[in-house]
């Protein structure tokens, strides 16, 4: 494929994103994360209006924003190493818009590891859990 300069960036962007997040999750939950962020870019609203926006939302992607205790912030692609093709693979995909969403329109997911002290957002109502792939759940607009 052939991108011009801010399809590039937007590209690079979600990739990283990617990595950082669920770089150490399935394909599927990786595509799960993805087709999160490509549904807030296709609904812009207060977490962006676009790629860029969207990936660097405050308090959105912790692996983009901080805080600077988390150690996914000193992740970069390395694509000699696993699991940066795959993130680059997936994000080129999702990105154009190819294959099915499969977590049927979600806006946000945490990791199950927070089951027991989940975000706010779960349990307040704006958002409905719409599926589960691997170690995430995800929530799309109620």
């Amino acid at each position: 494929m052939t991108y011009d300069a801010r399809q590039a960036i937007d590209l690079c962007m979600l990739t990283m994103v990617l990595g950082r997040e669920a770089g150490n999750q399935t394909q599927p939950a990786i595509r799960g994360v993805a087709w999160s962020i490509r549904n807030r870019v296709q609904r812009p609203g207060w977490w962006g209006k676009d790629w860029a926006g969207v990936i660097e939302a405050k308090w959105q992607y912790s692996s983009i924003e901080g805080p600077q205790s988390d150690p996914n912030l000193r992740k970069y692609p390395n694509l000699n190493f696993e699991p940066w093709p795959t993130c680059l693979t997936i994000a080129e995909e999702v990105y154009a818009g190819l294959g099915v969403d499969p977590t049927d329109g979600a806006v946000s997911y945490f990791d199950k590891s927070l089951d027991n002290d989940p975000p706010a957002w779960a349990k307040d109502g704006s958002l409905v859990h719409c599926c589960d792939i691997d170690a995430f759940h995800f929530y799309k607009m109620a």
